[in-house]
């Protein structure tokens, strides 16, 4: 499946079914025979940024079985069943079958379908990395029972994954949505407390006897929140970032408070090579321990059959029209 870059609303010309030649995996990779993909927001901003004169093959979250292996793994064999975060040198996962580096992938969790393992892969691990790499939080059940965490954009993916984690870690965490039935997500999820981030926080925070924030996690519209987030955290607190401003923004305001201010990138690794880059396997072997002993669960919600243009039509439709409640997966199939 191939998506025309664009930065216009979808039609019908978006994407297209595009016969390919299946790749052979060299060195540490490995040939992932795709069972199901899914969807995340940067999806939507990749096929946004690229050229229209250009076409790509879109998706970054992966469950599927290892069908060939390059010639210097080890640690996986054939026949293995998989899920993990892909990266810009390969093609996508809304294809099937993809390459990837064996060191970034680990088994799935045994007790999530195709579908559910494929929606954990970028949010689980952009939430693990923020919470536990960026923050520093102790990645140990019930490990940071003294601290707060304020989490902007709750019922997304990253969002949801993060609420999970957090309790699990101990956190007191207090969440965001503006519906409802977000709010409700939040709630089912773990959240202590949800506030409305359509109302002024600050306000909300103070009604539920809280002052300042130990940190905060921005998953959604960083520009809006920005000057809120400055009054909200604690001095010598910490801020995780990973929504893109829309304009330059005033560092300085959390200078008197020494504000560790710092981004969660889930590609980072692989995209610099960087010595850490076993990291994403390694942190996606954990979720699977903490999915299949029932500590988190996958935020699946909404599920399609087949790799058609119509399913990865609606998936974006519905992941641009900021009413997303938890992840999308598409079920590939044969």
């Amino acid at each position: 499946m191939q998506a025309r870059g664009s930065g216009a609303a979808i039609d019908d010309q978006t994407f297209s079914e595009v016969l390919g030649t299946v790749p052979v995996p060299k060195g540490h990779e490995v040939l992932i025979k795709v069972s199901a993909a899914s969807i995340n927001p940067v999806d939507t901003k990749m096929r946004m940024r690229t050229p229209s004169t250009e076409h790509i093959t879109p998706g970054l979250d992966t469950c599927g079985i290892i069908a060939e292996l390059g010639d210097e793994v080890r640690s996986f064999n054939k026949g293995d069943r998989v899920y993990f975060m892909g990266q810009p040198k390969y093609s996508g996962s809304f294809a099937q079958y993809q390459l990837a580096d064996a060191r970034t992938i680990a088994l799935a969790p045994d007790l999530c379908s195709d579908a559910e393992a494929a929606t954990l892969p970028v949010a689980a691990f952009t939430a693990y990395d923020a919470i536990f790499t960026r923050l520093g939080y102790i990645a140990s059940a019930n490990a940071n029972t003294e601290c707060t965490i304020l989490i902007i954009g709750g019922a997304g993916g990253v969002g949801s994954m993060a609420i999970q984690l957090a309790k699990w870690a101990g956190l007191t965490v207090i969440a965001t949505a503006s519906r409802d039935e977000t709010a409700e997500w939040c709630k089912d999820l773990g959240a202590d407390h949800v506030i409305n981030h359509h109302h002024d926080m600050t306000e909300q925070i103070r009604n539920i006897d809280m002052h300042w924030m130990h940190s905060i996690f921005c998953t959604t519209h960083l520009s809006k929140h920005w000057a809120t987030m400055a009054a909200l955290i604690r001095p010598q607190g910490s801020v995780v970032l990973i929504d893109d401003p829309e304009e330059p923004l005033d560092i300085r305001m959390f200078k008197t408070k020494s504000v560790n201010l710092c981004w969660e990138y889930a590609l980072v690794r692989t995209m610099y090579d960087t010595s850490d880059v076993h990291m994403q396997g390694f942190i996606l072997a954990k979720i699977a321990q903490l999915v299949d002993t029932l500590q988190v669960r996958s935020p699946l919600t909404e599920t399609y059959y087949g790799l058609t243009v119509k399913n990865v039509q609606k998936a974006h439709v519905l992941q641009e029209s900021g009413k997303m409640v938890g992840k999308q997966a598409i079920v590939i199939g044969e």
